[in-house]
């Protein structure tokens, strides 16, 4: 249903699909998703490097595929 790089919709936030049953990764039904780090801030502008990015194993059923993204340069 989902593939990994999927964007997806949860409770109304965004997430990357980085996980699935299908890769034997996600338990059955669920899917690994990261929804981003809003503290992270540029290392040119003050910020750190070396950030554990959490991901977060959601079911299925509480997931929808995002709207096409906006894509910028």
């Amino acid at each position: 249903m989902f593939e990994r790089g999927d964007i997806l919709e949860i409770d109304g936030l965004l997430a990357v699909v980085v996980g699935t049953a299908e890769e034997n990764k996600a338990p059955e039904g669920h899917v690994y998703v990261w929804f981003g780090d809003p503290k992270a801030s540029r290392i040119s502008e003050g910020g750190k490097d070396g950030s554990t990015p959490e991901v977060w194993t959601i079911p299925i059923e509480y997931c929808t595929k995002a709207a096409v993204p906006k894509i910028n340069h």
